[in-house]
């Protein structure tokens, strides 16, 4: 199954090979990889070397390590948390702005909006509404929108109306940056108070099945989000300064 190596870079050459299997569906969620003593032949190294490459990639969330009896390592499936974070991981280092979220956003989510339109299904126009619904009682109550799940799923709901996973995991990855970044500046609850009604109007326009007033109405609230945030960018570096 896997071929052994030179010396270089060696715990890399197995996680590449390994992953290269995963991801070309020779192994499979589920399945289990050979026995320890068993790889250690295959990619002749040492016991030591075999462990390193094996954590690294139980890290990245292709294998767990099972204990006991008939444990060892088994291919995972990649959850969505786990993408999200290897990817946050990188971009840490690149500085992300909001405007730099903002132009990604823009550029996907209203189209999403505009399918939303056309193929939703009553039953998810019904999850929408109870979702702004939250929202509302949220803010009756006090509390700011940001980090809500409700305000996130709303957004989600759309997605997965489209049905793309590729687009579902870029909208999830950008959706937890937002947050982090209005948990930090903590914009608010004027800031909140608009994201709500221009997801109302949102929905009302997927309501009508208007695809065009759906991915215009999308745009405004990106927009609105992106100068809401800026300004309490400004307001909370004058204070900290």
């Amino acid at each position: 199954m896997f071929i052994s190596m030179s010396q270089d870079k060696i715990s890399i050459n197995i996680v590449n090979q390994i992953r290269d299997h995963i991801l070309s569906g020779k192994l499979k969620p589920g399945d289990r990889l050979p026995t320890e003593k068993n790889l250690i032949n295959q990619f002749n190294v040492s016991k030591h070397t075999l462990r390193e490459g094996l954590r690294a990639l139980e890290a990245m969330g292709f294998l767990e390590i099972r204990k006991g009896a008939g444990g060892g390592p088994v291919v995972m499936e990649i959850d969505m948390e786990t993408t999200r974070n290897s990817i946050a991981n990188f971009l840490h280092f690149k500085n992300v702005s909001v405007r730099d979220l903002s132009e990604a956003r823009k550029a996907f989510e209203p189209y999403l909006a505009g399918c939303a339109a056309r193929a939703i299904t009553d039953e998810d126009i019904e999850k929408l509404d109870r979702l702004n619904k939250a929202c509302r009682e949220l803010l009756d109550r006090g509390e700011h929108l940001y980090g809500a799940r409700e305000e996130i799923e709303f957004h989600v709901q759309l997605a997965e109306s489209n049905g793309n996973p590729v687009l579902l995991m870029i909208l999830d990855f950008v959706n937890s940056l937002l947050t982090d970044a209005k948990h930090h500046i903590k914009p608010g609850i004027d800031f909140c108070e608009k994201v709500l009604a221009a997801h109302i109007n949102i929905l009302d326009a997927i309501k009508n099945r208007d695809s065009g007033a759906a991915a215009a109405a999308m745009t405004r609230h990106i927009c609105e989000v992106e100068e809401g945030l800026e300004e309490a960018s400004h307001k909370y570096r004058d204070k900290t300064s």
